[in-house]
C-alpha cells in the first residue's frame, strides 16, 4: 500500500529535476554563447593605461610614458570615474571585419584608428564616438552593441579607445567576420526571445489571473517579472534601440530604475505570498519598510546622479537580500512548503546576482557574460517563484477540502445540502473552465499582436528614417540573394555606388537640416528613376548610396545612372531660405555572378570606379568590369 505522505515528497522530487533540468539546458545555451563570443577576442596584445588626470587626449596621449601601458587581457576595471585608454597594434587582419565592445552600458567610447605617415608621425585614418551619452541614431552600426566598421586593410593601424561611465567600466574587445556576426546575433536573439517569451507568458498569465481572482499575489508577481525584464533590456541595450532611443538621460538611469523597481515589487510580493502577518508581523513590518525605502530610491534615481544611486543600490541589496533569504529559510525550516520554494528562489537568484555583481565590478572575472548568467537565474527563479503561488493556492485549496470533508462528517443529516452544494461546484467548474478557454484565446490574440509588434520593428530596422530607403543591413542580406539567383538563372548583375559631390560643404555652409532635406529630395529624384520592382535603392552611410540592378547589363546601368546624374544636375532644393544644387558621381559594374565572392568584389570594383569619378573631376559616371 502506498504511503499517502510519500505522495508530496516524491512530487517535490520531480519539481526539482524538472528545475534543474530547465536550468541545465539554459546554462549549455550561455555556455555555448559564451564559447563563440571568446573565440572572437583580440588576438592581438591589448595595452591599458588609465588616466588618473582626468585630461588625456588624442593629442597628448603620445606623450605618456610606454612604461605606463600594461598589458590587459579582461578589459573589465569596476566602478572607477577615471577614463581608461586601450591601445591595440594591428600587423594585419582580414576584410570585411567588425570591432564590438561587447558591453552595452558605457556612457562615452571614443575610437581612433591611425597610422603613422612617413614623418613617424600618426596620421588618423577614422575616428568614432559612441556611448550612452549620446542619441542611439549616431551609432556607426545601428545595433544594441557597439560595433565599428574596420578599414579593409589594417596593417600598420594602431587602435586607441577612451572609455569612461558613470558605472561600472568594462570594454571587452571582440573582433568579427560580419558573416559570423550575424549568425552570432541570431544566437543571440534567439535566447533573448526565450528569456523575454517567457518573462511574457509570466506577466500574462498573471495579469490573467489577478483578473479572476484579485489576489494581490499575483498582481505583484506580474510587476517583479516586467521589471526585470525591464532592467534586463536596459543591461543588454534593447531598451535604447526599441523603447527609448532618443533619450540618452533615460538610457543613464534605467538600471537603478528598474532594479529598485524590482526590488520594490519582490518586497511585496514576498510578504504576501509568505503570509507574514499571520506567521510573524515584526517580519512584514521589516518587509513593509525595505519596500518603501525602495520605492523612494526608484523615484529618487530620476533625480540623483546615477554614480550615487549604483552604490545606494549594492548597500540595499546587502541588507535586504540577505533578510528576505533568513526569512524564508525560517519559515521553510518550520515547515512551510511555500518557504521552501521560496528559499530555493532566492538561493538561485542570490548566487547569480552575486556572481554578475562581483564580475562588474570587476571582484571576479567569469567565463561567460555575467548577465546572461542573471538571466538563467531570473528564468529559474521566476519558475520557483511559479511554483511557489502554485503550491499557496493548492494548500489553500487543500485547507478549504479538509474543511469541507470535517463538515461533511459532523453534518451527515445534511445529505440535501451537500447535493446542492456539489451542484454549485459542477457549475462553478463549467464556468472556470469557460474562463480559462476565454483567457487562453485573450493570451493567443495577445501573442498575435506581439508577433505583429515584432514584425513591424524589424521593418523599422532595416529603413532609413530619414530617407525612407532601405539601409545598408537590408542591403547587404539582399545582396546575397540577388547574387545567388544571378548564378542561378545566368543574368547579369549590377552594381552602383553613387555619391553626391561635395556634400560636407553643404552641410558647412548651410547647417546639418538643409543637408537632411538635400538628402531627401535626393532620394526622391533617385526614386522616380528606379521603378523596377526588383530593382534595390539603398541609402548605405551618410551621402552614399548604393544600387542593386537585376538583370541589367553594363551599358543599361551607365544609362540609367546617366540619366539621374542630369537629373541631380538640374535639381534645385529649396529650404531654409536657400536655393542648393549639387552633383553626384557614380561607379558601376555588371557581370554574371560566378561565386559567393564575386558580389563583394563587384561591390569593392564599382568603389574604385566612384573614386575615379571623383577623382576625374566628380559630376559624371564610371563603369567598368573586372
Amino acid at each position: 500500500m502506498t504511503n499517502p505522505e510519500s505522495k508530496p515528497a516524491n512530487n517535490s522530487l520531480w519539481l526539482a529535476v524538472l528545475v534543474a533540468g530547465f536550468t541545465l539546458v539554459m546554462l549549455f545555451m550561455v555556455t555555448s554563447l559564451g564559447q563563440n563570443i571568446e573565440k572572437h577576442s583580440l588576438k592581438q596584445k591589448i595595452y591599458h593605461h588609465e588616466d588618473t588626470t582626468k585630461k588625456l587626449s588624442i593629442a597628448s596621449i603620445d606623450q605618456v610614458d610606454q612604461d605606463a601601458w600594461a598589458e590587459n587581457d579582461s578589459q573589465n576595471f569596476g566602478l572607477t570615474p577615471f577614463p581608461q585608454w586601450l591601445k591595440v597594434d594591428f600587423s594585419t587582419v582580414e576584410k570585411n571585419q567588425i570591432l564590438e565592445i561587447d558591453y552595452a552600458m558605457l556612457d562615452s567610447i571614443q575610437l581612433w584608428l591611425r597610422k603613422k605617415g612617413e614623418d613617424n608621425k600618426y596620421q588618423i585614418l577614422e575616428q568614432y564616438e559612441l556611448g550612452d551619452s549620446l542619441a542611439f541614431s549616431q551609432r556607426p552600426i545601428i545595433h544594441d552593441k557597439f560595433l565599428i566598421p574596420l578599414p579593409n586593410e589594417l596593417m600598420g593601424v594602431q587602435l586607441l579607445l577612451r572609455v569612461q561611465s558613470n558605472g561600472p567600466v568594462k570594454a571587452p574587445l571582440k573582433l568579427w567576420f560580419k558573416k559570423d556576426y550575424i549568425v552570432h546575433t541570431a544566437s543571440h536573439r534567439m535566447f533573448m526571445g526565450l528569456f523575454f517569451g517567457y518573462m511574457l507568458a509570466m506577466v500574462i498569465i498573471n495579469i490573467f489571473l489577478y483578473i479572476s481572482a484579485r489576489n494581490l499575489t499575483f498582481i505583484t508577481y506580474a510587476g517583479y517579472v516586467i521589471s526585470f525584464a525591464l532592467l534586463i533590456a536596459s543591461i543588454h541595450g534593447l531598451g535604447y534601440r526599441f523603447i527609448w532611443p532618443e533619450s540618452a538621460w533615460l538610457q543613464e538611469r534605467t538600471p537603478a530604475i528598474f532594479a529598485f523597481m524590482t526590488m520594490s515589487f519582490i518586497l511585496v510580493f514576498s510578504s504576501h505570498i509568505l503570509e507574514l502577518k499571520k506567521h510573524n508581523p515584526k517580519y512584514q513590518i521589516t518587509f513593509n519598510i525595505f519596500s518603501i525605502v525602495f520605492i523612494v530610491a526608484c523615484i529618487a534615481s530620476f533625480i540623483v546622479p546615477y554614480v550615487i544611486m549604483i552604490k545606494l543600490l549594492l548597500v540595499l541589496l546587502l541588507l535586504s537580500i540577505p533578510a528576505i533569504f533568513v526569512v524564508s529559510v525560517s519559515l521553510a525550516l518550520k515547515g512551510s512548503a511555500i518557504a521552501k520554494f521560496f528559499c530555493a528562489a532566492w538561493i538561485v537568484l542570490l548566487i547569480s546576482g552575486l556572481s554578475a555583481s562581483a564580475d562588474n565590478f570587476h571582484w571576479i572575472s567569469l567565463p561567460i557574460d555575467s548577465s546572461y548568467l542573471l538571466m538563467v537565474g531570473a528564468m529559474t527563479e521566476t519558475l520557483l517563484l511559479a511554483l511557489a503561488v502554485a503550491t499557496s493556492y493548492s494548500v489553500q485549496r487543500n485547507e478549504a477540502k479538509q474543511s469541507h470533508i470535517e463538515s461533511a462528517q459532523n453534518e451527515q443529516k445534511a445529505i440535501q445540502a451537500q447535493k446542492e452544494l456539489l451542484a454549485v461546484q459542477k457549475q462553478a467548474q463549467v464556468d472556470l473552465e469557460e474562463q480559462v478557454s476565454v483567457r487562453t484565446q485573450e493570451f493567443e490574440e495577445a501573442l498575435a499582436g506581439l508577433s505583429k509588434v515584432n514584425e513591424e520593428l524589424q521593418s523599422m530596422s532595416e529603413t532609413d528614417t530619414l530617407t525612407g530607403l532601405t539601409n545598408r543591413r537590408f542591403f547587404e542580406t539582399n545582396i546575397v540573394t540577388e547574387a545567388a539567383r544571378s548564378r542561378r538563372e545566368k543574368q547579369p548583375l549590377a552594381i552602383a555606388l553613387l555619391d553626391i559631390d561635395h556634400f560636407k560643404k553643404v552641410n558647412d555652409e548651410y547647417g546639418h537640416q538643409c543637408g537632411d532635406d538635400c538628402l531627401i529630395e535626393f532620394s526622391k529624384t533617385l526614386k522616380e528613376i528606379i521603378q523596377r520592382p526588383g530593382d534595390l535603392l539603398s541609402r548605405y552611410g551618410g551621402e552614399e548610396f548604393v544600387l542593386l540592378l537585376p538583370n541589367t547589363t553594363i551599358e543599361g546601368a551607365t544609362n540609367l545612372l546617366e540619366r539621374f546624374r542630369l537629373e541631380v544636375e538640374k535639381l534645385v532644393v529649396e529650404t531654409h531660405g536657400h536655393k542648393i544644387q549639387f552633383t553626384v558621381s557614380a561607379g558601376v559594374t555588371s557581370r554574371v555572378v560566378g561565386s559567393d565572392e564575386e558580389a563583394e568584389k563587384m561591390l569593392s570594383y564599382a568603389d574604385k570606379l566612384l573614386y575615379q569619378a571623383k577623382k576625374s573631376g566628380r559630376n559624371q559616371v564610371k563603369s567598368g568590369s573586372f
